[in-house]
């Protein structure tokens, strides 16, 4: 099957888009890039260390270089984009051209849930108290859902759906 050359998971922080990523990229057959691990190979830091050392602009570079690295190889991939990636820098735009986004709708009340679970983590909320998260959470999210919604394709995680989709291109 001739899949797009590139797709992109985008999606809030706990969506499971690497999660998922991983499993459709084992089902199509294709390398599979997780963004946020890509930036830690690269800059020799962690996430956190970048947002503690240098502030979220300068890991909003990393993440945009990482970006165009990944999209310039030869090879198909999948990649797990950050949540923030298609909000800054033409991220978006960038991987639309590119291949194929999938846009990983998960329910508001399961990303929260993930993220306190998984706060210490996350740079933008490990240091709130949970109230915080979920006041914050919440406005990112609507922030950022235009973006999102940009997408070429939305689900709600549903592996046969997407490679359905996908088989249509």
């Amino acid at each position: 099957m001739a899949y797009p050359k590139k797709i992109y998971l985008i999606g809030m922080p706990g969506s499971g888009k690497s999660t998922f990523g991983r499993k459709l990229a084992d089902q199509l057959g294709r390398q599979f890039f997780d963004l946020d691990e890509q930036i830690e190979k690269m800059s020799g830091l962690t996430i956190p260390e970048i947002f503690a050392d240098a502030g979220e602009d300068q890991f909003r570079m990393f993440e945009t270089y990482a970006l165009g690295m990944i999209t310039q190889l030869n090879e198909p991939a999948l990649i797990a984009t950050g949540g923030g990636a298609p909000c800054f820098n033409s991220n978006l735009e960038l991987m639309n051209e590119a291949g194929c986004t999938i846009f990983l709708d998960t329910p508001l009340e399961i990303i929260i849930k993930r993220v306190l679970k998984d706060k210490a983590t996350r740079p933008l909320v490990n240091d709130m108290p949970d109230q915080t998260v979920i006041a914050d959470m919440t406005k990112l999210y609507n922030h950022r859902l235009p973006f999102y919604q940009q997408a070429k394709f939305t689900t709600d995680s549903n592996m046969d759906e997407v490679v359905a989709y996908l088989e249509t291109l």
